[in-house]
């Protein structure tokens, strides 16, 4: 997917690339909608098995096409085989790749250690240091073909590629912490034994129908808009602001969270793919490859990053807060305080743990159970609130950007050699 999103924009003219970009994750859009309605269903006839099948027949056939379609033109920079595998950054690999792996370990270890553990602070500081070690290789090493070439970080001072960078980096921060605030609500306070299967799906469409939303009407109106620093900007800011806002979370308001999540996630669908297109139009053609390599890394470590992070946040906050209130609603309510903190070390086990707590009664749960679900909606309120200082930065980054307006031109940087046109290329 992530070479979908080099290749096949290449091939437009650049005033369609966002086009492209959402084009090359299009079959992602039917995924993210259908993808957890079928997953239940799977589960619910025991064919979940099927699920991996498709996945690997729709790979079958992606490959079969591209094998038998997808011809394109020699590289311009014309490297043999032999002399590019010399040329790797081999260094850099073995700097960044445990680098990046250890400091998640140490930030993930947070979830369920105390942050003075020797198992969080080792594997931090070491990843840390391994991450600023590739940072002084990349920048005085001679090696041939780096992983993160400087000159691209540094034209124009940094506006036309690494602006654009840290944007694509922190803009998937944002659908992360949608899709850990979201499940958790649905999990903890809108699902129940009372709750339909129907409903229970339906409550799986708004982050992902809103992500699809956004994406279609950047297709539809990005070049009717234009101005494209700013329309990033706009949504940037939409897409900040009400990720913020489902810091208002409480177990009671279904209606207004389902709007925010979706309103949000519009944001998100438009802001992600443009920012891509801004990575993409801030490198030389012929080093797309290393700009769609850093763009997809961006992605993905920004993902994993704030997975870490939004994880770490909601597991402590929650945890400390009904530690705090759910004995005190279980106590006020007629239990004793031994009874009480046996209570809370069922909650998280479910109900036949709960049936077990001696001196329980139907008051003590309904107290301690609303407690529990206050406490989860305390901790998704610092969640939300915790985006914003990402989001403010991404926005500080956007405004230093290079505008991409004056590079959305009619220009078709690639034909394939199998195309009518074939012959404009310059290299074959």
């Amino acid at each position: 997917a992530q070479m979908a999103m080099c290749s096949i924009p290449e091939l437009l003219p650049n005033k369609f690339r966002h086009i492209g970009i959402c084009l090359s994750d299009g079959f992602v859009f039917l995924i993210v909608i259908i993808g957890p309605i079928v997953g239940r269903y799977a589960i619910d006839v025991g064919a979940w098995e099927y699920v991996y099948w498709a996945g690997f027949i729709a790979q079958f056939f992606s490959l079969a096409a591209i094998w038998g379609f997808y011809k394109p033109p020699k590289h311009p920079k014309g490297i043999p085989w032999h002399e590019a595998v010399k040329g790797l950054d081999y260094v850099g690999t073995a700097l960044i790749v445990p680098g990046i792996c250890l400091a998640l370990v140490g930030i993930i270890n947070t979830t369920y250690k105390r942050s003075s553990d020797v198992t969080v602070i080792a594997p931090m500081v070491v990843g840390f240091v391994l991450i600023a070690l590739f940072g002084v290789w990349e920048t005085i090493s001679n090696v041939p073909h780096k992983l993160c070439p400087p000159h691209l970080f540094r034209s124009h001072k940094g506006r036309e590629f690494t602006a654009p960078f840290i944007v694509a980096f922190i803009v998937t921060m944002f659908y992360y912490s949608v899709n850990i605030i979201w499940p958790t609500m649905v999990n903890v306070f809108y699902i129940g034994p009372g709750v339909s299967r129907s409903t229970e799906l339906l409550l799986t469409l708004p982050p992902n129908v809103g992500l699809v939303f956004g994406s279609l009407c950047l297709m539809a109106f990005g070049n009717v808009l234009g101005h494209w620093k700013w329309t990033l900007a706009g949504t940037w800011f939409g897409m900040v602001l009400f990720g913020a806002l489902m810091g208002l979370v409480t177990p009671f308001n279904q209606s207004l969270m389902i709007a925010f999540c979706c309103i949000n996630a519009s944001f998100f669908g438009w802001a992600q793919y443009e920012s891509i297109a801004f990575t993409q139009l801030g490198v030389p053609q012929m080093d797309l490859g290393f700009s769609g390599g850093l763009a997809g890394m961006a992605r993905y470590a920004g993902g994993s990053l704030a997975q870490a992070i939004y994880t770490t946040i909601l597991a402590n906050t929650q945890s400390t807060r009904a530690a705090a209130t759910v004995p005190a609603a279980a106590i006020a309510a007629g239990m004793s305080s031994e009874n009480a903190q046996a209570l809370l070390a069922a909650f998280p086990l479910g109900a036949a743990a709960i049936a077990k707590v001696p001196g329980t009664s139907a008051e003590a749960i309904g107290a301690a159970s609303l407690a529990f679900q206050w406490s989860y909606a305390h901790g998704l309120k610092i969640v939300a609130l915790s985006s914003l200082s990402f989001g403010i930065v991404g926005l500080l980054c956007i405004f230093y950007c290079e505008d991409i307006t004056p590079k959305m031109t009619n220009k078709v940087e690639v034909f394939l050699e199998n195309d009518i046109y074939a012959e404009k290329n310059e290299f074959h």
